[in-house]
């Protein structure tokens, strides 16, 4: 009972936009029909969820989803093409309160297992707001000079500089990785191992930090940071667009990719 009570909280909240969209059409037109941004699929019920594409804020549950054990139970997503789908989760280490993007694309197994539960979820779609990430974007979110030293004031200063910011807020967790730009593109292409539709994880270890918000008190720009797993060396696993650039930061792991085997992390 417990691995469906997300299923049916988002399926209720995603119902209520639909309809609410559909009260404000008139006759046969269809300017109230929603496009679908992304379908998730239930893989014991074999029930699937259809998300519309919500340009607005994000959508937070509550109740039951919020917080039962097991309420996050999905392993297989797909999103539309020019879509992108947000997913805020508590509960999960791995996560921590940094949400996960997913552009166009399917995947399968990358999501936090039982015992956690998804907060929010934004799904927007490219035509309407342009929202995909970017190149630039990504090169300016997680990309460090390879010789930068991660020690001191690293994460404040660079966050400060580059205004890195999440909603108009402090971002909670933000990962930087030293290498040479060609050294991530080339995770895109032929030094990384694919694993879904659209992610790729390196064959090679890189040097990254991880810099955590240390005073959500605080408004921009008066972010501050602490670093942390400074110049660990791990894997990455990022999200590359229709031209094999990196777009999008996933995660790192301390796995070695399994090579041949699509949606093994």
């Amino acid at each position: 009972m417990l691995k469906i009570l997300f299923l049916v909280s988002l399926a209720l909240l995603a119902a209520s936009h639909i309809q609410s969209v559909k009260s404000s059409s008139s006759g046969g037109s269809d300017a109230g029909v929603q496009k679908l941004c992304a379908r998730l699929f239930h893989p014991e019920t074999g029930e699937q969820l259809e998300l519309p594409s919500l340009p607005e804020k994000k959508k937070k549950l509550g109740g039951a989803a919020a917080g039962s054990e097991g309420a996050f139970s999905f392993s297989s997503i797909t999103v539309m093409d020019g879509c992108l789908l947000s997913l805020w989760v508590a509960g999960s280490q791995e996560w921590g309160l940094e949400s996960h993007s997913f552009p166009s694309g399917a995947y399968l197994n990358q999501l936090p297992g039982a015992g956690v539960s998804l907060t929010s979820y934004q799904c927007t779609c490219d035509q309407e707001n342009k929202v995909m990430a970017s190149f630039r974007d990504f090169k300016k979110r997680h990309i460090a000079d390879k010789n930068e030293n991660s020690r001191g004031n690293f994460c404040t200063q660079k966050i400060h500089r580059r205004r890195i910011y999440e909603h108009g807020r402090c971002k909670y967790l933000n990962t930087f990785v030293f290498a040479d730009d060609n050294d991530i593109i080339n995770v895109c292409r032929n030094q990384g191992v694919r694993i879904s539709s659209n992610l790729y994880k390196s064959r090679n270890r890189f040097r990254i930090v991880v810099c955590r918000n240390a005073n959500q008190n605080r408004r921009p720009p008066n972010c501050t940071y602490r670093a942390r797993n400074a110049n660990r060396r791990l894997y990455i696993i990022v999200g590359c667009d229709s031209n094999r650039l990196p777009v999008h930061f996933q995660r790192t792991s301390n796995r070695p990719p399994v090579f041949g085997i699509t949606g093994r992390v």
